[in-house]
């Protein structure tokens, strides 16, 4: 008997390992964990690092004052910034002046500033027992009801919805792709993206720190539903392994705890209390959000969330075809989230699948003039939205088109994507690309990439 796997999420779901595996040694003594926090005066002209470790092995039990740490704070040439010497509590701060904060993309000159904190473990007699060497971006994070700011600047999130999916190796690591997917983004204008709908691989998030992409980190939670406690331990584990891995990444900005989950239902309301009190109770320091699908009417996890985002795919799923509908019906639905829990809201997923190279004018569905129009509708949209001063970013689905299960209305997969999944551009690409770079100038003062526009008469 043949087994046949079904799901109801819509990417393809790959088995088998497809990252590197890494075989390592420890000393008998060894650091086992560094948790790092930071902070920045109010004129962001000094920074600090805390940080807090832990020890594992023959002598990690032994007295407080036997293991001691050495913190040394390296800039990026290599120059030492900081130092200091923990006693046995294994946990201190380092101080930097004239320090560089950890910005965003198009918002600083140098985005992505990274230190390097050295952490050395010391036994009594100044026995070195091991090393650990990490990244560090200083910079703060905050929120309120209206706004989410970085370095106590607002930030408005332009990017995409992801997957980790390409030609010829699927999900398999390629940094050679890695590498091509991070020059687009950068070429696009965009400053974010979220990891829909999994954690994806750590190469891409140390290149998210040192590009200064920030990132909605998803866990892999989907179409959630059939509430348990069963189910509630799984959702937990898999943040806890999610915020244990990537809580030291300065790129990572807010933590998504769902993807589309069935939150019309009444056991939605607890359960998701639950998960976001467990996230917190993990890591206080960033937001908490979920891609909501249901209309805000029936939602009920939306009050104990800290930012609301919501996926609609207006003229596609509803209303296909009708282009004159999305501009009033993005903003009214986006209005209608901000009224029912007053927060922050971002449009997490919008578009349109397109075939590449399928030209027809009127536009029409599937074709890159139908894509390029759904985009415009709905940038006049977000334009509107922006005044009143608590919408916070958009979001395009997809960033490339990517395999799904097959399907009589999938043509080789989800073909939503501004680029193929060979990382080509579609038409839409290039207007995304100017909405992107018009948002930068007007937003953080950034300039115009010289290619941004075409000659075409003086």
């Amino acid at each position: 008997m043949t087994i046949v796997q079904s799901y109801t999420f819509d990417f393809f779901n790959y088995a088998g390992i497809h990252r590197s595996v890494h075989l390592y040694t420890t000393p008998r003594t060894f650091i086992e964990e560094v948790e790092v926090t930071t902070n920045l005066s109010k004129d962001a002209s000094v920074g600090d690092v805390f940080y807090s470790v832990s020890v594992n092995g023959s002598a990690a039990n032994e007295a407080d004052n036997v293991l001691h740490i050495q913190a040394n704070l390296y800039d990026k040439e290599g120059i030492l910034v900081a130092n200091a010497t923990s006693d046995g509590k294994l946990g201190g701060q380092l101080q930097v002046n004239q320090v560089k904060p950890w910005w965003p993309y198009l918002m600083h000159p140098e985005p992505g500033y990274l230190y390097e904190l050295e952490i050395k473990l010391l036994a009594t007699n100044e026995e070195l027992l091991d090393v650990y060497r990490l990244k560090v971006g200083i910079r703060t994070l905050s929120w309120d009801k209206k706004q989410f700011l970085i370095n106590g600047k607002p930030i408005y999130f332009r990017g995409f919805g992801r997957h980790e999916d390409a030609d010829i190796r699927g999900k398999g690591l390629d940094n050679a792709l890695m590498v091509r997917d991070f020059n687009l983004l950068k070429w696009i204008g965009a400053n974010s993206y979220r990891t829909s709908h999994y954690p994806y691989s750590e190469e891409s998030m140390q290149f998210a720190d040192e590009h200064g992409i920030m990132i909605i980190d998803e866990c892999p939670s989907v179409d959630t539903e059939n509430y348990s406690q069963e189910l509630l331990g799984k959702h937990k584990s898999s943040l806890e392994q999610l915020i244990h891995r990537d809580r030291n990444h300065p790129s990572v900005v807010m933590w998504s705890i769902a993807n589309e989950p069935r939150t019309g239902s009444m056991s939605a309301d607890s359960y998701f209390e639950l998960v976001a009190n467990f996230t917190r109770s993990l890591d206080s320091s960033r937001p908490i959000t979920a891609a909501i699908a249901v209309p805000h009417t029936q939602d009920k996890a939306g009050r104990s969330l800290d930012i609301i985002s919501f996926n609609r795919y207006n003229a596609w799923y509803s209303n296909t075809g009708r282009l004159d509908m999305v501009t009033q019906n993005v903003i009214d639905e986006a209005i209608a989230w901000n009224k029912h829990y007053n927060k922050p809201i971002i449009m997490s997923e919008y578009g349109a699948d397109t075939l590449e190279g399928l030209h027809m004018q009127p536009a029409y569905v599937w074709s890159e003039e139908f894509q390029t129009e759904v985009f415009s509708r709905h940038f006049k949209a977000f334009d509107e939205l922006r005044k009143k001063g608590w919408f916070i970013g958009e979001f395009v689905w997809n960033f490339a088109d990517f395999k799904t299960a097959q399907s009589y209305t999938r043509v080789g997969g989800n073909k939503k994507g501004v680029f193929t999944r060979a990382r080509q551009p579609k038409a839409a690409a290039h207007l995304l690309r100017k909405r992107y770079f018009a948002l930068g100038r007007d937003l953080d003062q950034c300039s115009f990439p010289e290619d941004l526009y075409t000659y075409i008469a003086t």
